[in-house]
Protein backbone atom coordinates (compact mmCIF):
# COMPACT_ATOMS: atom_id res chain seq x y z
CA UNK A 1 0.00 0.00 0.00
CA UNK A 2 1.41 3.86 -0.92
CA UNK A 3 -0.33 6.91 -0.89
CA UNK A 4 -0.11 7.54 -4.81
CA UNK A 5 -2.05 4.60 -5.57
CA UNK A 6 -4.17 5.84 -2.81
CA UNK A 7 -4.61 9.13 -4.33
CA UNK A 8 -4.40 8.18 -7.93
CA UNK A 9 -7.63 5.70 -7.18
CA UNK A 10 -9.72 8.52 -5.74
CA UNK A 11 -9.34 11.16 -9.03
CA UNK A 12 -10.41 8.41 -10.53
CA UNK A 13 -13.45 7.50 -8.06
CA UNK A 14 -14.25 11.23 -7.07
CA UNK A 15 -13.38 13.23 -10.08
CA UNK A 16 -15.61 15.82 -9.80
CA UNK A 17 -14.99 15.98 -6.34
CA UNK A 18 -13.53 19.08 -4.71
CA UNK A 19 -9.58 17.67 -3.13
CA UNK A 20 -8.80 20.74 -1.51
CA UNK A 21 -9.69 24.70 -1.39
CA UNK A 22 -8.12 27.66 0.65
CA UNK A 23 -9.04 31.93 0.84
CA UNK A 24 -8.13 32.39 -2.59
CA UNK A 25 -8.18 29.40 -4.86
CA UNK A 26 -9.42 25.47 -4.80
CA UNK A 27 -9.39 22.03 -6.80
CA UNK A 28 -11.09 19.17 -8.19
CA UNK A 29 -9.64 15.64 -7.66
CA UNK A 30 -9.21 15.59 -11.43
CA UNK A 31 -7.18 18.98 -11.40
CA UNK A 32 -5.28 17.63 -8.84
CA UNK A 33 -4.18 14.60 -10.73
CA UNK A 34 -3.49 16.31 -13.80
CA UNK A 35 -1.58 19.10 -11.96
CA UNK A 36 0.70 17.02 -9.56
CA UNK A 37 1.54 14.70 -12.49
CA UNK A 38 3.05 17.97 -14.48
CA UNK A 39 4.64 18.83 -10.70
CA UNK A 40 5.98 15.22 -11.37
CA UNK A 41 7.38 15.52 -14.90
CA UNK A 42 8.64 18.94 -14.18
CA UNK A 43 10.94 17.93 -11.43
CA UNK A 44 11.94 14.79 -13.05
CA UNK A 45 13.28 17.30 -16.41
CA UNK A 46 14.79 19.53 -13.67
CA UNK A 47 17.26 16.32 -12.41
CA UNK A 48 15.42 15.74 -9.18
CA UNK A 49 16.00 11.63 -8.76
CA UNK A 50 14.37 9.23 -6.95
CA UNK A 51 15.10 9.60 -2.77
CA UNK A 52 16.43 13.49 -3.04
CA UNK A 53 15.19 15.54 -0.96
CA UNK A 54 12.93 18.37 -2.21
CA UNK A 55 12.46 22.20 0.17
CA UNK A 56 9.44 23.22 0.15
CA UNK A 57 8.49 26.97 1.97
CA UNK A 58 4.93 28.70 1.62
CA UNK A 59 1.99 29.48 3.55
CA UNK A 60 -1.17 27.11 3.79
CA UNK A 61 -2.20 26.93 0.37
CA UNK A 62 -3.57 24.23 -2.04
CA UNK A 63 -0.50 24.73 -4.00
CA UNK A 64 1.68 23.42 -1.32
CA UNK A 65 -0.32 20.24 -0.94
CA UNK A 66 0.03 19.76 -5.03
CA UNK A 67 4.12 20.19 -4.67
CA UNK A 68 4.08 17.64 -1.80
CA UNK A 69 1.99 15.00 -4.22
CA UNK A 70 4.03 15.88 -7.19
CA UNK A 71 7.26 15.09 -4.97
CA UNK A 72 5.64 11.73 -3.83
CA UNK A 73 5.10 10.71 -7.62
CA UNK A 74 8.29 11.97 -8.67
CA UNK A 75 9.91 9.61 -5.76
CA UNK A 76 11.27 12.66 -4.00
CA UNK A 77 11.36 13.30 -0.25
CA UNK A 78 9.38 16.65 0.82
CA UNK A 79 10.60 18.61 3.11
CA UNK A 80 8.98 21.52 4.62
CA UNK A 81 10.63 24.70 6.19
CA UNK A 82 7.96 26.36 8.02
CA UNK A 83 7.83 30.00 5.78
CA UNK A 84 7.13 31.55 9.59
CA UNK A 85 10.86 30.41 11.07
CA UNK A 86 12.61 33.60 11.69
CA UNK A 87 15.65 34.24 10.18
CA UNK A 88 17.49 32.64 13.11
CA UNK A 89 16.39 29.77 13.17
CA UNK A 90 16.04 29.24 8.59
CA UNK A 91 19.62 28.16 8.39
CA UNK A 92 19.52 25.10 10.66
CA UNK A 93 16.52 24.09 8.96
CA UNK A 94 18.25 24.84 5.40
CA UNK A 95 21.30 22.90 5.93
CA UNK A 96 19.54 20.51 8.05
CA UNK A 97 17.35 19.36 5.04
CA UNK A 98 20.26 20.22 2.25
CA UNK A 99 17.66 20.30 -0.63
CA UNK A 100 19.53 20.85 -3.78
CA UNK A 101 16.40 22.75 -4.98
CA UNK A 102 13.58 24.60 -2.87
CA UNK A 103 10.14 25.54 -4.09
CA UNK A 104 9.23 28.35 -1.98
CA UNK A 105 6.40 31.40 -2.44
CA UNK A 106 8.41 34.17 -4.32
CA UNK A 107 7.97 36.35 -1.31
CA UNK A 108 10.29 33.94 0.62
CA UNK A 109 13.24 33.60 -2.01
CA UNK A 110 14.86 36.26 -0.50
CA UNK A 111 14.82 34.98 2.97
CA UNK A 112 15.50 31.30 2.16
CA UNK A 113 18.31 32.77 -0.43
CA UNK A 114 20.03 34.35 2.55
CA UNK A 115 19.71 31.75 4.60
CA UNK A 116 21.78 29.20 2.41
CA UNK A 117 18.89 27.58 0.28
CA UNK A 118 20.98 27.18 -3.93
CA UNK A 119 18.21 26.36 -6.37
CA UNK A 120 14.71 28.24 -5.67
CA UNK A 121 12.08 27.26 -7.73
CA UNK A 122 8.49 29.19 -7.73
CA UNK A 123 5.88 27.11 -5.81
CA UNK A 124 3.37 28.54 -7.59
CA UNK A 125 4.12 28.22 -10.86
CA UNK A 126 5.78 24.97 -9.89
CA UNK A 127 3.70 22.12 -13.00
CA UNK A 128 1.66 25.34 -14.96
CA UNK A 129 3.80 24.78 -17.89
CA UNK A 130 4.10 21.52 -18.92
CA UNK A 131 1.63 18.57 -19.23
CA UNK A 132 2.73 15.76 -17.59
CA UNK A 133 3.07 12.06 -18.20
CA UNK A 134 2.08 9.48 -15.62
CA UNK A 135 5.23 9.18 -13.97
CA UNK A 136 5.31 7.42 -10.60
CA UNK A 137 8.47 6.49 -8.60
CA UNK A 138 6.40 5.99 -5.56
CA UNK A 139 6.16 2.86 -3.69
CA UNK A 140 5.55 1.30 -0.31
CA UNK A 141 9.06 2.35 1.21
CA UNK A 142 9.59 5.07 -0.69
CA UNK A 143 9.66 7.91 1.37
CA UNK A 144 6.71 10.32 2.51
CA UNK A 145 7.93 12.95 4.43
CA UNK A 146 10.35 14.99 6.69
CA UNK A 147 8.49 15.24 10.06
CA UNK A 148 10.59 17.36 12.08
CA UNK A 149 10.16 16.91 16.11
CA UNK A 150 9.16 20.25 18.37
CA UNK A 151 12.96 20.36 19.74
CA UNK A 152 12.02 20.30 23.45
CA UNK A 153 15.14 17.76 23.97
CA UNK A 154 17.29 19.70 21.52
CA UNK A 155 17.52 20.83 17.87
CA UNK A 156 14.49 19.71 16.29
CA UNK A 157 15.20 15.87 14.61
CA UNK A 158 14.10 14.95 11.18
CA UNK A 159 12.12 11.99 11.22
CA UNK A 160 11.63 10.34 8.04
CA UNK A 161 8.69 8.91 7.37
CA UNK A 162 7.94 5.79 4.91
CA UNK A 163 4.96 5.60 2.32
CA UNK A 164 3.82 2.41 3.22
CA UNK A 165 3.11 2.30 7.12
CA UNK A 166 1.91 6.07 6.93
CA UNK A 167 -0.39 4.93 4.38
CA UNK A 168 -1.43 2.09 6.29
CA UNK A 169 -1.86 4.08 9.32
CA UNK A 170 -4.12 6.93 7.48
CA UNK A 171 -6.28 4.23 5.91
CA UNK A 172 -6.95 3.28 10.03
CA UNK A 173 -7.32 6.68 11.02
CA UNK A 174 -10.04 7.07 7.94
CA UNK A 175 -11.79 3.95 9.52
CA UNK A 176 -11.76 4.60 12.91
CA UNK A 177 -13.60 8.47 11.82
CA UNK A 178 -16.11 6.87 9.64
CA UNK A 179 -15.00 9.28 6.80
CA UNK A 180 -17.23 9.50 3.71
CA UNK A 181 -16.10 11.32 0.16
CA UNK A 182 -19.13 13.90 1.45
CA UNK A 183 -16.82 14.61 4.58
CA UNK A 184 -15.23 17.95 4.45
CA UNK A 185 -12.56 18.09 6.64
CA UNK A 186 -11.20 21.78 7.93
CA UNK A 187 -7.32 21.69 8.64
CA UNK A 188 -6.56 24.33 10.79
CA UNK A 189 -2.71 23.19 12.11
CA UNK A 190 -0.01 24.77 9.41
CA UNK A 191 0.82 21.67 6.82
CA UNK A 192 4.29 21.64 8.16
CA UNK A 193 2.93 20.09 11.22
CA UNK A 194 3.07 16.16 10.26
CA UNK A 195 -0.27 16.13 12.21
CA UNK A 196 -2.33 17.70 9.18
CA UNK A 197 -0.36 15.57 6.63
CA UNK A 198 -1.98 12.10 9.01
CA UNK A 199 -5.17 13.80 10.21
CA UNK A 200 -6.43 15.37 7.55
CA UNK A 201 -4.88 15.15 3.83
CA UNK A 202 -4.16 11.37 4.08
CA UNK A 203 -7.34 10.00 5.52
CA UNK A 204 -9.22 12.06 3.09
CA UNK A 205 -7.51 10.93 0.63
CA UNK A 206 -9.03 7.43 1.75
CA UNK A 207 -12.49 8.29 1.23
CA UNK A 208 -12.65 11.07 -1.52
CA UNK A 209 -13.49 13.28 1.21
CA UNK A 210 -12.48 17.46 0.71
CA UNK A 211 -9.95 19.24 2.35
CA UNK A 212 -10.09 23.18 3.57
CA UNK A 213 -7.22 24.77 4.45
CA UNK A 214 -7.39 27.41 7.36
CA UNK A 215 -4.32 27.48 9.60
CA UNK A 216 -4.09 31.43 10.42
CA UNK A 217 -7.04 32.56 10.11
CA UNK A 218 -9.08 33.93 13.17
CA UNK A 219 -11.73 32.18 14.73
CA UNK A 220 -14.45 34.11 13.01
CA UNK A 221 -13.39 33.37 9.97
CA UNK A 222 -13.24 29.80 10.44
CA UNK A 223 -16.69 29.85 11.92
CA UNK A 224 -17.39 31.10 8.65
CA UNK A 225 -15.73 29.13 6.40
CA UNK A 226 -17.04 26.07 7.99
CA UNK A 227 -20.46 27.31 7.66
CA UNK A 228 -20.03 27.92 3.53
CA UNK A 229 -18.27 25.25 3.11
CA UNK A 230 -20.62 22.64 5.24
CA UNK A 231 -17.55 21.44 6.95
CA UNK A 232 -18.20 17.81 8.67
CA UNK A 233 -15.11 17.42 10.95
CA UNK A 234 -12.87 19.59 12.63
CA UNK A 235 -8.98 19.09 12.92
CA UNK A 236 -7.21 21.41 15.65
CA UNK A 237 -4.80 21.17 18.50
CA UNK A 238 -6.67 21.79 21.92
CA UNK A 239 -5.92 25.99 22.26
CA UNK A 240 -8.32 26.17 19.06
CA UNK A 241 -10.68 23.78 19.40
CA UNK A 242 -11.22 25.54 23.38
CA UNK A 243 -11.07 29.04 20.98
CA UNK A 244 -14.40 27.57 18.82
CA UNK A 245 -16.25 26.15 21.13
CA UNK A 246 -15.98 29.54 23.36
CA UNK A 247 -16.78 31.21 20.33
CA UNK A 248 -20.46 33.17 20.01
CA UNK A 249 -20.95 31.46 16.85
CA UNK A 250 -21.21 27.75 18.82
CA UNK A 251 -24.01 28.89 20.62
CA UNK A 252 -26.24 29.89 17.89
CA UNK A 253 -26.87 26.45 17.06
CA UNK A 254 -26.85 25.03 13.36
CA UNK A 255 -23.48 23.93 13.55
CA UNK A 256 -22.22 21.88 10.62
CA UNK A 257 -19.70 19.90 12.11
CA UNK A 258 -20.60 16.22 13.01
CA UNK A 259 -17.16 15.37 14.61
CA UNK A 260 -13.91 17.12 16.05
CA UNK A 261 -10.74 15.57 16.66
CA UNK A 262 -7.07 17.06 18.48
CA UNK A 263 -3.81 16.23 17.62
CA UNK A 264 -0.43 18.01 19.07
CA UNK A 265 -0.59 18.26 22.96
CA UNK A 266 -2.95 16.15 26.09
CA UNK A 267 -6.52 17.67 25.84
CA UNK A 268 -7.96 18.45 28.80
CA UNK A 269 -11.31 16.50 29.50
CA UNK A 270 -13.53 19.55 30.18
CA UNK A 271 -12.88 20.44 26.42
CA UNK A 272 -14.54 17.02 25.26
CA UNK A 273 -17.63 18.02 27.61
CA UNK A 274 -17.18 21.49 26.10
CA UNK A 275 -18.06 19.82 22.33
CA UNK A 276 -20.82 17.04 23.58
CA UNK A 277 -22.53 20.36 25.77
CA UNK A 278 -22.05 22.67 23.25
CA UNK A 279 -22.10 21.43 19.86
CA UNK A 280 -23.60 18.03 20.74
CA UNK A 281 -20.51 15.98 19.15
CA UNK A 282 -17.75 13.96 20.43
CA UNK A 283 -14.55 15.78 19.93
CA UNK A 284 -11.95 13.10 19.80
CA UNK A 285 -8.60 13.08 21.58
CA UNK A 286 -5.39 11.81 18.95
CA UNK A 287 -2.49 10.46 20.77
CA UNK A 288 0.97 10.32 18.50
CA UNK A 289 4.40 11.51 17.74
CA UNK A 290 6.33 13.12 14.99
CA UNK A 291 7.90 9.68 14.65
CA UNK A 292 5.35 7.74 13.83
CA UNK A 293 3.26 9.38 10.64
CA UNK A 294 0.06 7.89 12.46
CA UNK A 295 -1.72 7.56 15.73
CA UNK A 296 -0.52 5.55 18.98
CA UNK A 297 -3.99 5.79 19.92
CA UNK A 298 -7.08 7.69 18.93
CA UNK A 299 -10.80 8.05 20.08
CA UNK A 300 -14.30 6.95 18.80
CA UNK A 301 -17.63 8.38 18.76
CA UNK A 302 -18.62 5.12 21.10
CA UNK A 303 -15.67 5.88 24.40
CA UNK A 304 -18.35 7.19 26.68
CA UNK A 305 -17.52 8.77 29.53
CA UNK A 306 -14.23 6.87 29.41
CA UNK A 307 -13.06 9.64 26.98
CA UNK A 308 -14.02 11.83 30.07
CA UNK A 309 -11.73 10.12 32.27
CA UNK A 310 -8.63 11.56 30.60
CA UNK A 311 -8.47 8.71 28.39
CA UNK A 312 -7.53 9.11 24.89
CA UNK A 313 -8.62 5.96 22.87
CA UNK A 314 -7.81 2.87 22.01
CA UNK A 315 -4.50 2.22 19.87
CA UNK A 316 -5.31 1.66 16.68
CA UNK A 317 -5.19 -1.90 15.04
CA UNK A 318 -1.86 -1.20 12.49
CA UNK A 319 0.35 -0.98 15.24
CA UNK A 320 0.89 -2.47 18.49
CA UNK A 321 1.07 0.60 21.20
CA UNK A 322 1.66 -0.48 24.98
CA UNK A 323 2.62 0.91 28.46
CA UNK A 324 5.81 -1.10 28.66
CA UNK A 325 8.74 -1.67 31.26
CA UNK A 326 12.26 -1.02 31.53
CA UNK A 327 12.93 -4.27 29.53
CA UNK A 328 9.97 -3.58 27.17
CA UNK A 329 7.08 -6.46 28.84
CA UNK A 330 3.92 -4.83 29.11
CA UNK A 331 2.41 -3.83 32.62
CA UNK A 332 -0.42 -4.64 34.28
CA UNK A 333 -3.55 -2.27 33.29
CA UNK A 334 -3.30 0.95 36.65
CA UNK A 335 1.02 0.80 36.12
CA UNK A 336 2.78 3.44 35.40
CA UNK A 337 5.23 2.48 32.37
CA UNK A 338 6.61 4.57 29.06
CA UNK A 339 4.81 4.22 25.15
CA UNK A 340 6.32 1.79 23.43
CA UNK A 341 5.81 0.81 19.63
CA UNK A 342 6.59 -2.64 18.43
CA UNK A 343 6.22 -1.32 14.42
CA UNK A 344 5.32 1.31 11.67
CA UNK A 345 7.22 4.19 12.89
CA UNK A 346 9.95 5.88 11.23
CA UNK A 347 13.27 4.76 9.68
CA UNK A 348 15.89 7.02 11.12
CA UNK A 349 15.98 10.69 12.02
CA UNK A 350 18.30 12.56 9.45
CA UNK A 351 21.30 13.02 10.11
CA UNK A 352 21.07 12.01 13.69
CA UNK A 353 21.93 8.12 13.39
CA UNK A 354 23.10 7.79 17.41
CA UNK A 355 19.64 9.53 18.39
CA UNK A 356 18.01 6.73 15.76
CA UNK A 357 19.74 3.93 17.61
CA UNK A 358 18.03 5.62 20.84
CA UNK A 359 14.83 5.88 19.75
CA UNK A 360 14.36 2.24 18.31
CA UNK A 361 16.38 0.35 21.21
CA UNK A 362 15.35 -3.14 21.77
CA UNK A 363 13.54 -3.09 18.51
CA UNK A 364 10.57 -0.20 19.54
CA UNK A 365 9.54 2.97 19.48
CA UNK A 366 10.54 4.43 22.76
CA UNK A 367 8.09 7.60 23.06
CA UNK A 368 9.58 9.16 25.99
CA UNK A 369 5.78 9.45 27.18
CA UNK A 370 4.81 7.94 30.75
CA UNK A 371 1.09 6.61 30.31
CA UNK A 372 -1.59 3.90 32.09
CA UNK A 373 -4.16 1.86 30.48
CA UNK A 374 -7.29 0.39 31.59
CA UNK A 375 -7.99 -3.61 30.71
CA UNK A 376 -9.30 -2.85 26.96
CA UNK A 377 -6.06 -1.02 26.27
CA UNK A 378 -7.33 2.58 26.59
CA UNK A 379 -4.34 4.95 26.92
CA UNK A 380 -3.90 8.10 29.01
CA UNK A 381 -0.84 9.95 28.89
CA UNK A 382 0.61 11.45 31.93
CA UNK A 383 3.61 13.33 30.95
CA UNK A 384 7.19 12.54 30.06
CA UNK A 385 9.94 10.10 31.08
CA UNK A 386 11.83 12.58 32.54
CA UNK A 387 9.07 13.95 35.09
CA UNK A 388 8.75 10.56 36.31
CA UNK A 389 11.48 11.22 39.16
CA UNK A 390 10.15 15.26 39.98
CA UNK A 391 6.45 13.60 40.26
CA UNK A 392 6.86 10.81 42.54
CA UNK A 393 8.22 13.77 44.68
CA UNK A 394 4.91 15.99 43.95
CA UNK A 395 2.51 13.44 44.18
CA UNK A 396 1.35 13.72 40.68
CA UNK A 397 2.08 14.93 36.87
CA UNK A 398 1.54 18.44 35.96
CA UNK A 399 -0.69 17.59 33.49
CA UNK A 400 -2.78 16.49 36.18
CA UNK A 401 -2.72 20.46 37.87
CA UNK A 402 -3.36 21.65 34.58
CA UNK A 403 -6.64 19.88 33.91
CA UNK A 404 -7.84 20.59 37.28
CA UNK A 405 -7.63 24.29 36.31
CA UNK A 406 -9.50 23.72 33.02
CA UNK A 407 -12.27 22.49 35.29
CA UNK A 408 -12.93 26.12 36.34
CA UNK A 409 -15.86 27.32 34.19
CA UNK A 410 -14.21 30.77 33.68
CA UNK A 411 -11.42 29.35 32.54
CA UNK A 412 -10.57 29.39 28.42
CA UNK A 413 -6.98 28.15 28.62
CA UNK A 414 -4.32 26.87 31.14
CA UNK A 415 -0.73 25.87 30.96
CA UNK A 416 1.56 24.16 33.87
CA UNK A 417 4.88 24.25 33.32
CA UNK A 418 8.62 23.82 35.42
CA UNK A 419 10.74 26.60 35.70
CA UNK A 420 14.83 26.09 35.68
CA UNK A 421 14.83 25.79 39.27
CA UNK A 422 11.83 22.81 39.59
CA UNK A 423 9.34 25.59 40.35
CA UNK A 424 5.78 24.91 39.05
CA UNK A 425 3.69 27.82 38.18
CA UNK A 426 0.17 28.00 36.28
CA UNK A 427 -0.77 31.05 33.67
CA UNK A 428 -4.23 30.82 32.75
CA UNK A 429 -6.46 32.70 30.13
CA UNK A 430 -9.73 33.53 31.31
CA UNK A 431 -12.88 33.32 29.13
CA UNK A 432 -14.42 36.55 27.68
CA UNK A 433 -16.05 38.84 30.70
CA UNK A 434 -14.61 35.61 33.45
CA UNK A 435 -14.07 37.79 37.08
CA UNK A 436 -11.91 35.11 39.12
CA UNK A 437 -8.96 36.09 40.56
CA UNK A 438 -5.64 34.24 40.80
CA UNK A 439 -6.34 32.80 43.96
CA UNK A 440 -10.00 31.45 43.61
CA UNK A 441 -8.60 29.57 40.29
CA UNK A 442 -5.53 28.29 42.63
CA UNK A 443 -7.63 27.46 45.57
CA UNK A 444 -10.36 25.77 43.00
CA UNK A 445 -7.41 23.54 41.38
CA UNK A 446 -6.15 22.14 44.53
CA UNK A 447 -9.37 20.67 45.65
CA UNK A 448 -9.28 18.65 41.94
CA UNK A 449 -5.32 18.16 41.75
CA UNK A 450 -3.32 15.39 43.89
CA UNK A 451 -2.56 16.10 47.27
CA UNK A 452 0.95 18.02 47.17
CA UNK A 453 1.09 19.44 43.34
CA UNK A 454 0.35 22.59 43.78
CA UNK A 455 2.17 25.38 42.08
CA UNK A 456 4.11 28.42 43.38
CA UNK A 457 2.35 31.01 41.81
CA UNK A 458 -1.35 31.31 39.27
CA UNK A 459 -0.61 34.26 36.67
CA UNK A 460 -4.26 35.09 34.77
CA UNK A 461 -2.71 36.01 31.48
CA UNK A 462 -4.49 38.57 28.44
CA UNK A 463 -3.59 36.12 26.05
CA UNK A 464 -2.03 32.42 26.13
CA UNK A 465 0.93 32.51 24.09
CA UNK A 466 1.25 30.70 21.22
CA UNK A 467 4.21 28.96 18.71
CA UNK A 468 3.21 29.18 15.07
CA UNK A 469 1.73 25.68 15.13
CA UNK A 470 -0.72 26.99 17.26
CA UNK A 471 0.15 24.95 20.62
CA UNK A 472 0.75 26.76 23.56
CA UNK A 473 4.02 27.75 23.94
CA UNK A 474 5.38 26.33 27.10
CA UNK A 475 8.99 27.08 26.82
CA UNK A 476 8.62 30.75 26.70
CA UNK A 477 5.99 30.25 29.87
CA UNK A 478 8.89 28.27 31.33
CA UNK A 479 11.27 31.03 31.14
CA UNK A 480 8.92 33.18 33.01
CA UNK A 481 8.92 30.93 35.82
CA UNK A 482 10.49 32.77 38.99
CA UNK A 483 10.31 36.59 37.15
Amino acid sequence: MDIVTVFRRAARRHSDRMFAFDSSSSVTYAEAEERTDAIAAELVARGITAGATLGLSAADRVALWLAIIGAWKAGALPSLIDARVGPEGLPYFVEDIAAPVVAAAAELHEKLAAAGAAELLDLDRLGTDRSGEQIDRHGSDAPLYLSYTSGTTGPPKGAILRSGPVTLGTACIADRLGLRSDDVLLATTPISSSFQLVAALMPALHAGASIGLVAGSSIDEIWDVARRSRATILVAYPLTLADMVNAPQAAEGASPFRLAMSGGSPLAPRIKRDYRETLGIALLESYGQSELGGFMALGSSNDGERSLEGYVGRPLPDRLAYVGGPSGQELAPGDVGEVLVTHGYFSRYKNSPDKTAETQAGGRLHTGDLAVSDPDGYLKVLGRTREAEAAKQRGGFLRQLEDAYYDHDDVLHATVVEGGQGDVEAFVELRHDATASAAELEEFAMTMAPPGLSPRRTTILDEMPRTFSGKADRALLADRVGA
